[in-house]
C-alpha cells in the first residue's frame, strides 16, 4: 500500500479534513510559500510546527513540505547573493528537520511559469472539462524571456550544483530525504534557456553528481510520460536503487513538444497496470494525484477532480493487490 495523499495548497484544518475523509492520513504540503509569515526568506522550527500540529489534531503525518521557489531565485538565475539564499535554504531544511517532518521537495529551472509563457492554454475535453496542455510550437519562435535570457546546459548544471550539493549536506545533517522534480514541460530547451531535467538522463546524472541517500527524485509520472520514453522501464530503474521519495501518479495524452493533460482513466498510460508496476517494483512510498481537469462545480483547488483520480488511486491500489 502506497500513503496516498494529494498535493495540498495549505495545512488548514478544512483542507486536510477533506482528504482525511477520502482515506488519506499522509500530508504532502505543496503550497508552502506563506509559511514564512515574516518574510524572513527562511524557516524557523516555530514556522512548521502550527503546521504539523494540525496535521496530528486529525491523525495525519505531514510526511512532506516543499522549498518555496523564490526561496533560492538567484540560485537558479546564477546571481551574486546565492550564497544567502543557499544558507537561508540549509537553515529552512534544518528546521523542518528539528520539526519531525521527513522529507522537503524542491525543483530547478529558471523560467517557472505555468500559463502562455511556456505555451500552455486550456482546451475543453470529455463534458466539456478545462484541460491543461501545452505546444512548444506556440512559443518556438519567441525571443528568450527578458529576465532569463539565454543559458547553455553546461552553465545551468554549474548553477545546479553550486546550489545541490551544500543542501543535500544539510539534508543529510538533519535527517530529511530531498526530492527533486523534473522539469515540467519537459523541454529541452526552453526559450534559450536549458532544461536539464528535461529527460530521464538529467535525473541519473543528478544523482550520479551528489549520491547521497539524503538526494532523491520525484518521479512525476506525468512528467515523464511527456518525455515520451517507456515509463515502466524508468520506474523500475528508479525504484530498485531507492532513489524515489515521492511519486506524482498521473497521466497524459501525447508527448512534448505537445500533449494534454487528461483524467486519470483517458491517457496513454494504463494507470492499473502503472499501479501494478509501482508495487512490483516495491514502492510503498507517498503518491498523490497530482494535475487534474477542471470539472463543473469545482474548487480553485479541484478537489472534486482530485477525489475522482484519488478514488481511481485506491481502487487500482485494491485491484493490483486482489488480482496479484
Amino acid at each position: 500500500m502506497p500513503q496516498l495523499s494529494d498535493n495540498l495548497p495549505d495545512c488548514r484544518i478544512p483542507t486536510l479534513k477533506w482528504l482525511r475523509q477520502l482515506g488519506c492520513t499522509y500530508v504532502i504540503f505543496q503550497g508552502t510559500d506563506e509559511v514564512d509569515t515574516a518574510h524572513k526568506g527562511y524557516w524557523t522550527k516555530e514556522d512548521v510546527l502550527p503546521h504539523k500540529r494540525n496535521c496530528e489534531q486529525l491523525g495525519m503525518t505531514l510526511e512532506s513540505m516543499m522549498i518555496p521557489i523564490d526561496f533560492y531565485k538567484k540560485a537558479r538565475f546564477g546571481e551574486a547573493g546565492r550564497d544567502r539564499e543557499i544558507e537561508n535554504v540549509c537553515k529552512t531544511i534544518q528546521a523542518v528537520g528539528r520539526a519531525g517532518v521527513p522529507m522537503m521537495e524542491w525543483r530547478f529551472w529558471p523560467d517557472f511559469y505555468w500559463d502562455q509563457r511556456v505555451g500552455y492554454y486550456h482546451p475543453q475535453g470529455r463534458g466539456g472539462a478545462i484541460y491543461t496542455a501545452n505546444d512548444y510550437s506556440r512559443v518556438a519562435n519567441a525571443p528568450p524571456l527578458p529576465e532569463v535570457g539565454v543559458v547553455g546546459e553546461d552553465e545551468m548544471w554549474k548553477r545546479c550544483l553550486y546550489f545541490t550539493r551544500p543542501i543535500v549536506e544539510a539534508a543529510e545533517k538533519a535527517g530529511v530525504r530531498l526530492s527533486m522534480h523534473p522539469c515540467d514541460p519537459p523541454n529541452r530547451n526552453m526559450r534559450g534557456a536549458a532544461r536539464i531535467f528535461a529527460r530521464p538522463d538529467g535525473l541519473r546524472r543528478l544523482l550520479k553528481e551528489v549520491p547521497s541517500k539524503a538526494n532523491g527524485i520525484t518521479f512525476c509520472q506525468g512528467t515523464i510520460t511527456e518525455m515520451g520514453v517507456d515509463v515502466f522501464a524508468e520506474i523500475k530503474y528508479f525504484v530498485s536503487r531507492r532513489r524515489v521519495n515521492l511519486v506524482h501518479f498521473r497521466t497524459v495524452r501525447g508527448t512534448a513538444p505537445k500533449y494534454t493533460e487528461v483524467f486519470i482513466d483517458e491517457g496513454d498510460i494504463d494507470m492499473v497496470q502503472a499501479m501494478k508496476v509501482w508495487k512490483d517494483a516495491g514502492y510503498t512510498g507517498p503518491m498523490v494525484s497530482d494535475h487534474t481537469p477542471q470539472v463543473e462545480g469545482d474548487t480553485p483547488g479541484g478537489h472534486v477532480g482530485r477525489a475522482f483520480s484519488l478514488g481511481f488511486m485506491r481502487a487500482a491500489v485494491q485491484a493490483v493487490n486482489t488480482l496479484s
